[in-house]
């Protein structure tokens, strides 16, 4: 499965072939959605949506000293903790903000993809306005299409789906996970052959043009500190002694863009003037 997230779209690929096709929304320019590859693991029917601490801080709870019946006017349910922290939910159902279906492919960004009771935004153009997760524009197909990769001999249907749409929250693994891959393409050729060049919603191309356009061709960051392994010992015999001077740490603007990666010294070059 793949999201080209300029052009608000997922298709999914079997042996080679796209076989389907949707529209999706994707996060506001504020809360990109991030690039990543994993593996889509299960699907929920019937989702509770467990909101993220940071829509609780910045959003809700704001909004309930405002008003103390906002929440549950919404459907949320607000659960004090012991340790002082809250919880807000909204139990499964038609209103979910999830919708009926989510989408898992556990990630350390903590999105996935999901339904919505919300369809209008699906007929805009530029289709950006989530926190980061995807909106899928018809979820119940899409469902269909990957238990019929993972799971193909049970006959599964979008109806057979829909049928399983009630207050109960179930879990359906794949047995075979399915590639989720999140990208970013400002261009492409379609399959006319026509060049379509794109907005490019989170000025990726942008900050990538200014990287390689810099008089070194590479972004540098801060300094790092390293970790000392030997602790304190070795700490108090370097205060005696002499430091040899530290070159700058220099990653490639791929690293300073997506981060991981390695650290690199680029080759001494001559001093020469770039073009811009």
């Amino acid at each position: 499965m793949i999201v080209n997230q300029p052009e608000f779209m997922l298709r999914v690929y079997h042996e080679g072939a796209n076989i389907w096709t949707t529209r999706v929304v994707i996060g506001k320019p504020s809360m990109a959605t991030p690039l990543l590859s994993e593996t889509m693991k299960y699907i929920t029917i019937n989702p509770t949506w467990n909101v993220p601490p940071s829509i609780v801080h910045n959003e809700y709870l704001p909004a309930l000293q405002q008003d103390p019946t906002v929440l549950a006017r919404m459907g949320l349910k607000v659960v004090n903790e012991r340790d002082g922290s809250v919880h807000i939910y909204q139990p499964p159902g038609e209103a979910n903000a999830l919708g009926r279906i989510r989408f898992n492919f556990p990630n350390r960004f903590l999105v996935y993809q999901h339904d919505t009771p919300d369809k209008r935004y699906f007929n805009d153009t530029v289709r950006a306005y989530s926190h980061g997760c995807m909106r899928v524009q018809d979820p119940a197909k899409y469902a269909e299409v990957l238990f019929n990769i993972a799971r193909p001999t049970e006959n599964w249907t979008a109806e057979r789906v829909k049928k399983m749409y009630g207050s109960n929250e179930q879990d359906i693994q794949l047995p075979v996970p399915i590639w989720v891959h999140l990208t970013y393409q400002t261009a492409y050729v379609d399959d006319a052959g026509k060049l379509q060049v794109l907005r490019d919603i989170y000025n990726l191309d942008s900050r990538t043009i200014a990287a390689i356009k810099s008089d070194r061709g590479v972004v540098e960051p801060q300094q790092e500190r390293k970790k000392d392994p030997e602790g304190g010992r070795r700490r108090a015999r370097a205060r005696s002694a002499p430091r040899p001077a530290q070159q700058p740490r220099t990653v490639s603007f791929f690293e300073a863009l997506f981060g991981g990666g390695r650290s690199f010294q680029p080759a001494p070059q001559p001093q020469r003037r770039v073009s811009r």
